[in-house]
């Protein structure tokens, strides 16, 4: 593809891409830099007031030259206002030098009082890391120390000091979380604790720990989270009394102690709420390691065993599903999260259930009252939990004592393998992995993803039952899925990093993968074309692709997909033209979904189409451009259209994911195809480049779509109702902002041609009257104005699908008692709608429902609907917080409604507790069968955990759990087992 730089327009500063706003930082610096001034903050100045004149300026800068960023002591401009500082007292030290004695004071008093003044102050970083000693350093850090006084607001303080002491003791009194990396007295520490008794987290990195640190236990009711480094060659029996630390729940152990010396402390924790463990710096005996798996509420344990023979005579019952053994001690740093695990290797394995004879134990045993089958129901759920990891350093011989220790095992198999290391690995290696048959998870870097996509191929190639199977590759760039299914694969390509290289080239060998039928391209791929792809399936001796879905194709991509002869969807975006009428050349395409297209580019591909003897397409969906009139004339020529749909219905507020990171982006386009129609005929097509600012990745697609848009025409054609000619059409959607009489002329025509034949409607009409000519319709999706005429709803009586919105939040009771004739009636989405009383009582009277979507004026009301027998899928859409001592509603639904497959509660907060998940698991494993019942998928806002595992026996063959309070927390991975940062 050919790609140049965008022609000059009239472009706003703030959607300048980086590289003029660096040119612009560039010149400003050079400009500055001429000044005679010594001090450097006064010389800059004009740089310093520019960068902080915005926060998009003040990002780019410090990624631009985070060196002066420090030197000019940028961040100190945000003192006064910011929630969040982070001082390193090296950068301001290195300015003071340069100053004389009265400008330090007044540089110090200055810098001193908007922190003085934040009254935001939510979390604050203090580093100092020193080259050379100077006296009136620790003056100055306590001058600062004080300044945080009675700052209600502050969470968060984390102090790293080298080669000092900690002295001073702020009075702050709302910690929460405070880390430490610095010499200290157990007073210090002491009196931190006193005056913070809300502390929840607590980091010591530093082993030079002076006295008992169990002397904080009688200050610390609330804490959860404690790591500390142990003192060296100490007795480890003395951290003994941390063990009555009353909330405890995560206690990470740091540096060497004497052997055996932790075992008091593990006793004493047995009986406690600890659960999770980790001590990953030196070995752990036999008697700790039995005295460790002991403790009863223990979930996740992380350690070195000094004799690994000893995990097979671990008494590993209660809770204890994730343990993790290292082959070494490695280096662990927690306040930082900065693993050094270069050269590593981590192998997960998965686990059999026990007994396959009795798959339903928990229903079978809650049925029969028999104890024993309840023993082996309990058995279930520990073999199904993830059970084992393995890390140590990679190479081929411990690979093969993994494969080793799994094929020994009756209960183990290597399911996953993360290489933290940047190098490729030996080829031989290739078939070592390969050969491993239950590998479904590679994490790797992408210099070894061309060998992970080799050791891939190789793997299924020798596999024949995949169904239900999913296999990944991912690196720091991009994720690669493969979806199998009864004879069918699906291979998604799913790209979320930068990269300089064009990885593409790499993805060609997995055109040959037995079976594979969809192809679908997401995210932002920036680096290169997929024509090497693409080839892969043309240059293959049959075809077998049948669907392909990508966010873009250019010309030179589409010249190779439509050679794929085998395609019957396609569903793609195009910023060009050139070759959309050669999509016409494929034979078997029976679904067309384009996302956005160049205005008036469809009128000769439409016409090929219409041209041929032996139509085949069936369905057209054409989201982003408004069609021409010409355009409407060529598509009326379509017959065999049986599915139309123009725009997309607007997302709605309680389905939208949070904003998530920002990042500039880039748009390809096709200046050619942006110019008016009467623009000369002779400029060719050709790809330009243009950079957006500051989107956010929720809205990338949007903006896109938005700027290769937004020089179009906005006229509506008059001609509409040619539409109605369509003599195959049963399915209409218009979600375009069209005119509203041309649309309402297409309406009438078609009642009056064929309104026997339309059995799906999508329309914003407020016409109810004229809605009822279509008798035989079975789905209906519309906008509610007024309740006019609304009686004639009642004489659609075939209609299984109703989805309302309420733009104008009006009354619905009328509409919803007219429903209640409608018996055929199996799904009703009403949106933007937050019912009363009175209308749920109607909702009620059609217990034949099997869907529902509906907001909830007061959240009590929720247990009305718990009659509604019939009801698979329910979802709520207001907004609720759950009260102190709310009530478990879903496992009445789970009880009454013997049929409910889905709960989504997509604004319901401070409700999904671990707690009342486990409940509700532990309600669906003893009441349902999971060889009748498939999952019950639950939806919703997490409350008080992250992770799966954090769940009592997690098991997804009975409870499906669906984070939606983020946009990238839908994890396919549970971070226990995938926390690596690549």
């Amino acid at each position: 593809m050919k790609k140049v730089l965008g022609k000059r327009e009239n472009i706003k500063i703030l959607s300048l891409n980086s590289y003029c706003i660096n040119e612009i930082f560039r010149q400003i610096k050079m400009s500055c830099a001429s000044s005679l001034i010594l001090d450097d903050m006064l010389k800059y100045s004009d740089l310093i007031h520019f960068v902080i004149s915005c926060k998009l300026f003040t990002k780019a800068f410090k990624e631009w030259f985070p060196e002066l960023y420090n030197k000019l002591c940028i961040e100190n401009t945000f003192l006064n206002r910011s929630p969040y500082i982070q001082i390193d007292f090296s950068n301001v030290y290195a300015h003071m030098l340069r100053l004389s004695i009265n400008e330090k004071k007044l540089f110090w008093r200055n810098f001193l009082n908007p922190i003085r003044e934040n009254d935001k102050l939510e979390s604050v970083m203090l580093v100092y890391e020193p080259i050379s000693y100077y006296p009136e350093h620790l003056e100055r850090f306590d001058d600062l120390i004080n300044c945080l006084r009675n700052k209600d607001q502050l969470r968060e303080l984390f102090v790293r000091l080298k080669g000092y002491s900690l002295e001073s003791v702020p009075q702050i009194s709302s910690l929460e979380t405070l880390i430490v990396d610095a010499r200290m007295g157990a007073n210090i520490l002491d009196q931190f604790c006193s005056l913070n008794p809300n502390l929840r987290k607590l980091i010591l990195v530093n082993n030079e720990f002076y006295g008992r640190l169990s002397d904080i236990v009688p200050h610390c009711n609330q804490l959860e989270y404690l790591s500390f480094a142990m003192k060296q060659g100490v007795d480890a029996a003395e951290y003994k009394a941390l063990a009555k630390l009353p909330r405890l729940n995560e206690l990470i152990l740091l540096g060497e102690h004497e052997e055996g010396s932790l075992v008091k402390l593990f006793h004493d924790l047995k009986e406690r709420k600890v659960q999770r463990i980790s001590i990953p710096e030196t070995h752990v005996s036999d008697e700790e390691a039995i005295a460790l798996a002991s403790i009863t509420s223990l979930i996740s344990l992380k350690c070195c065993l000094r004799n690994d023979s000893i995990y097979a005579d671990l008494p590993l019952t209660g809770f204890l599903t994730d343990i993790c053994i290292l082959r070494h001690p490695n280096q662990y740093d927690p306040e930082m999260n900065n693993k050094k695990e270069i050269g590593r290797m981590k192998v997960t394995y998965g686990a059999r259930t026990i007994s396959n004879e009795i798959p339903d134990a928990h229903y079978q045993a809650m049925q029969t009252n028999n104890s024993k089958l309840m023993i082996k129901a309990f058995d279930q759920d520990f073999a199904h939990a993830f059970r084992f990891r393995y890390e140590g350093a990679y190479n081929a011989r411990v690979l093969l004592d993994n494969m080793k220790l799994s094929s020994e095992s009756s209960m183990c198999f290597i399911e996953k393998i993360v290489l933290y290391q940047n190098d490729p690995i030996p080829n031989e290696d290739i078939p070592i992995i390969a050969s491993v048959p239950t590998l479904t998870t590679i994490r790797c870097s992408f210099a070894q993803i061309e060998q992970m996509i080799a050791v891939k191929t190789q793997q299924l190639a020798t596999i024949t039952e995949t169904e239900k199977r999913v296999d990944r590759i991912r690196t720091e760039h991009f994720e690669i899925r493969l979806v199998h299914s009864h004879e069918s694969v699906t291979l998604i390509l799913d790209f979320f990093g930068k990269c300089k290289e064009n990885y593409a080239r790499f993805l060609a060998p997995l055109a040959n993968l037995r079976n594979l039928n969809r192809l679908e391209i997401k995210g932002k791929f920036t680096s290169g074309s997929l024509v090497t792809l693409f080839k892969g399936f043309t240059t293959l001796a049959t075809h077998t692709l049948q669907e392909l879905k990508a966010v873009f194709l250019d010309p030179e991509e589409l010249e190779e997909v439509i050679k794929i002869g085998s395609l019957r969807i396609l569903k793609s975006g195009f910023f060009c033209s050139k070759n959309i009428d050669k999509i016409a050349q494929l034979n078997n395409l029976e679904e067309l979904n384009l996302t956005v297209h160049p205005q008036g580019s469809l009128e000769k591909l439409f016409k090929l189409l219409g041209s041929k003897k032996s139509q085949v397409l069936k369905s057209l969906i054409i989201e982003g451009t408004k069609l021409t009139s010409q355009e409407v004339v060529e598509l009326a020529g379509l017959e065999s259209v049986e599915n139309l749909q123009l725009g997309l219905p607007e997302v709605q507020n309680w389905k939208q994911s949070p904003e998530g990171t920002t990042d500039n982006l880039d748009v390809f386009y096709c200046q050619k195809c942006r110019l008016p129609p009467d623009a000369s005929p002779y400029i060719e097509h050709q790809t330009y480049v243009h950079t957006l600012n500051s989107v956010s990745d929720k809205e990338a697609l949007t903006a896109k779509t938005h700027f290769i848009t937004k020089l179009y025409g906005n006229l509506t054609p008059g001609n509409l109702q040619l539409l109605a000619n369509l003599s195959n059409l049963e399915k209409l959607s218009v979600y375009l902002d069209y005119n509203p009489q041309a649309v309402e002329n297409l309406l009438r025509t078609l009642a009056l041609l064929s309104p026997k034949k339309l059995r799906k409607l999508s329309f914003a009409t407020q016409n109810f009257k004229l809605l009822s000519f279509f008798e035989n319709l079975q789905s209906l999706e519309s906008v509610v104005y007024h309740t006019k005429d609304i009686e004639f709803t009642a004489h659609l009586r075939n209609l299984t699908d109703l989805q309302i919105y309420n733009p104008l939040d009006i009354p619905l009771w009328e509409l919803l008692k007219e429903l209640k004739v409608l018996l055929n009636l199996q799904c009703l989405l009403l949106d933007n709608a937050d019912l009363e009383f009175l209308d749920i009582v109607e909702v009620t009277k059609m217990n034949w429902l099997k869907r529902l979507r509906l907001g909830l004026a007061d959240k009590k009301f929720v247990f009305m609907l718990i009659p509604l027998k019939d009801l698979e899928v329910l979802e709520i859409t207001s907004t609720h917080y759950a009260a102190k001592d709310e009530g478990n509603f879903i496992v009445s639904f789970v009880l009454t409604c013997k049929n409910i497959r889905s709960i989504s509660l997509y604004r319901y907060y401070d409700y999904l507790k671990r707690d009342y998940v486990n409940g509700i698991l532990n309600t669906i494993k003893l009441f349902r069968d999971p060889s009748k019942h498939p999952p019950f998928k639950l939806r919703g806002v997490w409350c008080d955990f992250k992770r799966l595992s954090q769940l009592d026996k997690y098991n997804v063959e009975y409870l499906e759990l669906e984070r939606l309070d983020n946009s990238n927390q839908n994890e396919e991975f549970d971070e226990d087992t995938d926390d690596e940062v690549l």
